[in-house]
């Protein structure tokens, strides 16, 4: 039996836990879901994958993706 585990490790070195996997590139809410194109706003805190590290241990596969902070400017090219 293998365990996925889903870790998304924000710009500051914190980690949280998610129940999904992502891609490289996609664009995440603080929560780690994947927002809907095209954006409301660009007045949200939002980040993009700019990372993936996966370990195999003991049956238990561990991906964590590292996230890089969107500013407003460049959340626009999404809205």
């Amino acid at each position: 039996m293998t365990l996925y585990e889903f870790f998304i490790t924000y710009p500051d070195g914190e980690e949280a836990e998610i129940q999904h996997s992502l891609q490289i590139g996609d664009l995440i809410d603080i929560n780690g879901y994947p927002l809907k194109l095209p954006l409301k706003t660009n007045k949200m805190i939002a980040y993009h994958i700019a990372g993936k590290r996966t370990q195999e241990e003991r049956g238990v596969i561990t991906t964590r993706y590292m996230l890089e902070q969107l500013n407003a400017f460049e959340l626009l090219e999404y809205v």
